[in-house]
């Protein structure tokens, strides 16, 4: 294990003012904007990505999304609503201070109640109900009901020092509160420009390869290659696909690809009669909204070429989609596939549902947030035109985007969501949206269907690890057959390294240290 771990502790970016890394030092030019250092903020991308060299959880996660003990060394299911978590010895802060179950414990109270928190890392811990002490380094975790899945929940909350359970987000982001058992240190963090990292030579895992770590956030695609090509980076993340072959053909360098945990999705208003996009081609109010008939829904999947955006718009750095997570997963359907581009059919679905003449509806999408994302929207506005309704696409700031697509202020909109196991974006995408069971919680349109809840419902609580993928596929199954939502792709992430570094691509989105090794 801890030969395992110094090799996934590998890696870091220094930012010198001559240039990228020496043999002891890594610079990371990452998109990846890192808005806090309180590891119970906000639960996305960016902060697990950089809080993950800082912090450990009780179970890690290698590159397929398997997991591996971490602060805990084993765990067991002692009936179906009892966890036991053998925690691990010898762990010290970066304060020098020992770990135990009372640090665990701090942490666990300490996640829900972060204040002004959007509250997102809750739904990891939603299920435990009580926690209690066996002995200062074995807990017992009693949920509400079964939950087969809490191991890997855990994955996501980051453990810290006791002595910081009262600390707030700004002590956090001052730095004084960033005290972690992760391989690294904090040595400076400027919102917006860069994390500086140290090694911390006292971690569980061993030393991990680079002295010093800088993640440098270059959210512009052109600073990213540019730092690259002139030697102020070690390693870039989201090479643009039109930069692929320019990068491929310079032998200072190597291209790392792998598919993500991702989905590039269209969510639809099904949900109410009157949308606030949806009209008649003269501009009159429909007295029904077209989109609460899955026909209507399956029409507009099939009027999607996917094929033509992953190979031409996106140059072959994506992979259609069938359902919400590739069916390598665990727990995804073996059967779905991708809807083929069939505008013949989909009209046909139309005329069917009683909407031959079309409608007219606007596409909403984001501008700056991902590769290529307002072509995207543009190129799916174009083959639903074809299809014979009048579309209009308007692509926003995502800070804009995300607040009013909250609001259910849009008709039609293109997003992602990331997951690292089969019920997750089944979980928050698809099931009727239900604050106090964690359900919903990115179901921007209220879609609702009782049927469904039932079925995942019943899959979430199973203990059987076969039944449960078995309920798992036939939940995404029932998903796709009413268009709960509409996939489109799986996007892969390209990264590009000078030839002294090796990276090992991950499923989920991450750009950090402990990806990277120096080449031997």
């Amino acid at each position: 294990m801890l030969r395992l771990m110094r090799a996934i502790c590998g890696s870091a970016v220094l930012l010198l003012s001559v240039g990228a890394g020496s043999a002891q030092n890594l610079v990371i030019g990452t998109k990846l904007e890192l808005n806090t250092l309180d590891p119970h903020f906000f639960s996305a991308f960016p902060t697990q990505s950089s809080h993950q060299s800082l912090f450990d959880a009780l179970v890690w996660l290698d590159k397929d999304l398997k997991q591996h003990p971490a602060l805990a060394t084993e765990w067991k299911v002692l009936d179906d609503t009892t966890w036991e978590f053998k925690l691990r010895r010898g762990v010290k802060f970066h304060d020098g201070s020992d770990f135990d179950a009372d640090d665990v414990i701090a942490t666990f109270k300490r996640v829900p109640n972060v204040p002004n928190s959007p509250n997102s890392f809750s739904q990891f811990m939603r299920s435990v109900k009580e926690i209690v002490k066996v002995d200062s380094h074995t807990l017992h975790m009693k949920t509400d009901a079964p939950n087969p899945n809490l191991s890997h929940d855990l994955s996501s909350v980051f453990i810290i020092s006791k002595k910081y359970a009262e600390a707030t987000t700004q002590d956090f982001n001052s730095g004084s509160a960033v005290v972690g058992t992760g391989p690294y240190r904090l040595a400076e963090w400027k919102n917006g420009e860069r994390l500086v990292l140290q090694r911390f030579d006292g971690h569980w895992g061993g030393k991990a390869p680079w002295a010093q770590v800088t993640e440098r956030i270059l959210a512009k695609d052109s600073a990213r290659v540019a730092a690259l090509l002139s030697d102020e980076v070690d390693v870039i993340d989201l090479v643009p696909s039109a930069d692929l072959p320019r990068i491929k053909s310079d032998p200072r360098f190597k291209i790392y690809s792998g598919a993500a945990a991702v989905i590039h999705y269209i969510a639809l208003d099904s949900a109410r009669d009157d949308s606030p996009f949806i009209a008649a081609k003269d501009g009159s109010k429909f007295a029904k909204n077209p989109l609460r008939d899955a026909r209507v829904r399956k029409a507009l999947s099939l009027a999607i070429n996917r094929d033509g955006i992953t190979k031409r718009l996106m140059e072959g750095a994506a992979i259609p989609a069938a359902q919400l997570l590739p069916s390598s997963f665990d727990g995804t359907s073996q059967t779905l596939k991708p809807d083929p581009f069939d505008l013949d059919r989909a009209k046909a679905l139309l005329r069917e549902a009683g909407w031959g003449d079309g409608f007219k509806i606007m596409l909403h999408a984001t501008g700056d947030r991902y590769p290529k994302d307002s072509d995207i929207a543009q190129a799916i506005g174009q083959t639903w035109t074809r299809l014979g309704l009048t579309v209009e696409v308007q692509a926003l700031p995502g800070s804009i985007f995300f607040s009013r697509a909250s609001k259910q202020e849009f008709s039609a909109f293109i997003a992602q969501y990331g997951t690292s196991e089969a019920s997750q974006a089944l979980r928050a995408l698809v099931a009727s949206w239900n604050p106090e069971k964690g359900f919903g919680t990115a179901n921007r349109t209220r879609h609702s269907n009782p049927e469904f809840d039932a079925l995942f419902s019943r899959a979430v609580v199973t203990m059987d690890l076969n039944q449960r993928r078995t309920l798992l596929a036939q939940a995404s199954e029932m998903a796709m057959r009413e268009q709960a939502v509409i996939p489109v792709f799986f996007p892969t992430w390209e990264f590009a390294a000078k030839n002294n570094v090796v990276v090992e691509v991950r499923a989920d989105r991450r750009a950090n240290a402990m990806m990277m090794t120096p080449r031997k």
